[in-house]
């Protein structure tokens, strides 16, 4: 069994090292090789190789762009019912097999400070490849596209001089991403995404106010192309993100109570993530993750029983839809991706695992085993999460609302260790009267407990009205980044208390 170690460092420009199977094929080989004949009754083997474009510019400020490149190995072992990781940067000039000998060092020393011992159910073989539909590669894109862009962007958000900060940025990744292990699996991934955002900041007699496009703090990015860029449309929004942020410096406020809403889908996205995604993490459940981030009020006796929300309440799993950031062929433990629902009109259902956290549990991996590159193992995150659409219009969600509130793109959240109590600020806010929106209202928040606020959705708009949102989401320690999406189309929830985001 033979590997190739890379002689010498990579730079941005070495993308395409792994360009093919066969590159990574001997390293998953030796490194499998060294992890059973060293005692290991499972090996998994991952090499990664990665680059990412960041190009931002601030206003006043000199561009930043940045191209990251990495490639490595990761190796996870199972020797006597205990875990061990290793990952080792291919670009230093390390191998396969350091990677897999420290692995099994690992588990050895951490049996002996562990009583618990993992029986992992063996899974078939699963073999494929799985490559991103992409019409134009966004790192081909010339650098004066992307700053002619950025500046018309800039110049359209801060047309009104109580603009006195506007950023706009792109984004793209692009991975390489090979699997092997013992049992028989072998999956190459291609996988592309592309993404961006625009934010303007008002000021004026010391008040401040923010709008953001497509979704607050991070932008929207998509499994695509450059031609996702195109989509967006950036410049002809950033007008009137500007001109919203002006017009909240004065907008009044909502008062505190209890009102009926109509939930745009950024929010609702925001809403997916803290109250069902987090909560429903199988290891989060079991208590992995008490330490760090909280655990969930969920037990693993509720699938099948719980009400978690109203029947209008159909929450999805399903990385096979293509063109989000939790698309993908196969998890990073080798499942095969699938869907699933989380919670069927209302009731729970399923849980986001991966084979660790089913096999304690006695379930089958939902596939949902993300790990941040070569450098971290997997765990439970976030696939492609959505609310499944209801019917309708935007117009006739308002309609049915009556009289309430059209809120969207988050500020600020907060929610508990256990997902159970959760306020969330956000940018924009309409007064909604006789089902037509009115005027535009600032600093409105919302909050509430997560089962009541799910059991008191009415009705979700139509598949015309649904969006998806691409997000990072940290978790684990050390932390590590997951890159997932969740969608909703307009949501209307009656009976929810509202307050003043300071």
């Amino acid at each position: 069994m033979t590997e190739r170690a890379l002689a010498a460092p990579a730079t941005a420009h070495d993308w395409g090292a792994m360009r093919e199977p066969a590159d990574a094929r001997p390293l998953l080989e030796a490194a499998l090789a060294v992890a059973t004949e060293n005692g290991a009754s499972f090996a998994e083997a991952r090499v990664v190789e990665c680059e990412e474009l960041r190009h931002y510019t601030v206003l006043g400020s000199a561009a930043d762009r940045r191209i990251e490149h990495d490639l490595g190995i990761a190796v996870r072992v199972l020797v006597d019912g205990v875990w061990g990781f290793a990952g080792r940067p291919l670009e230093s000039g390390s191998t396969a097999v350091e990677a897999a000998g420290a692995a099994v060092a690992i588990a050895r020393a951490a049996a002996g400070a562990t009583r618990h011992r993992l029986r992992l159910p063996a899974e078939p073989p699963a073999a494929g490849s799985y490559s991103t539909a992409v019409v134009e590669d966004p790192f081909g894109v010339p650098v004066s596209v992307v700053e002619a862009l950025l500046e018309q962007v800039l110049s359209a958000a801060t047309e009104d001089a109580r603009v006195v900060r506007a950023q706009a940025g792109v984004n793209a990744k692009r991975q390489h991403r090979y699997l092997a292990n013992s049992e028989g699996s072998a999956q190459d991934q291609h996988l592309v995404e592309t993404g961006g955002g625009l934010l303007a900041v008002a000021a004026a007699d010391g008040e401040v106010q923010r709008r953001s496009y497509p979704n607050s703090f991070h932008g929207d990015t998509s499994a695509r192309g450059w031609e996702y860029l195109a989509e967006l449309d950036l410049v002809a929004n950033a007008a009137r993100v500007g001109a919203e942020a002006v017009t909240l410096l004065t907008a009044p406020t909502a008062p505190p109570g209890v009102a009926d809403l109509v939930i745009g889908p950024a929010q609702m996205a925001l809403q997916i993530h803290e109250s069902v995604g987090h909560a429903l993490e199988l290891d989060r459940v079991l208590g992995d993750e008490r330490n760090f981030a909280g655990a969930s009020f969920v037990e693993l006796a509720s699938a099948g029983s719980l009400v978690y929300g109203s029947p209008a309440v159909t929450i999805r799993a399903d990385p096979t839809v293509p063109g989000t950031r939790g698309s993908f062929g196969f998890d990073d433990e080798g499942t095969p991706a699938y869907g699933v629902d989380l919670i069927e009109s209302g009731v729970l259902r399923e849980f986001l695992s991966h084979r660790d956290s089913a096999a304690r549990a006695g379930r089958r991996s939902t596939g949902a085993a993300r790990a941040d590159g070569w450098s971290a193992p997997p765990v439970c995150f976030a696939t492609n999460v959505y609310l499944q659409p209801g019917e309708g219009s935007v117009d006739e969600l308002l309609d049915q609302l009556g009289e309430g509130y059209y809120l969207d793109d988050n500020r600020s959240w907060s929610i508990d260790s256990r997902r159970w109590s959760f306020q969330f600020g956000t940018e924009v806010a309409w007064e909604v009267r006789g089902g037509r929106r009115g005027r535009l209202l600032r600093n409105f928040s919302y909050g509430g407990i997560t089962p009541q606020f799910w059991g008191s959705v009415e009705a979700v708009g139509g598949p015309e009205t649904f969006r998806t949102f691409g997000l990072p989401c940290g978790k684990g320690e050390p932390k590590q980044w997951g890159f997932l999406a969740h969608g909703a189309a307009p949501t209307l929830v009656r009976q929810v208390q509202t307050g003043i985001a300071a």
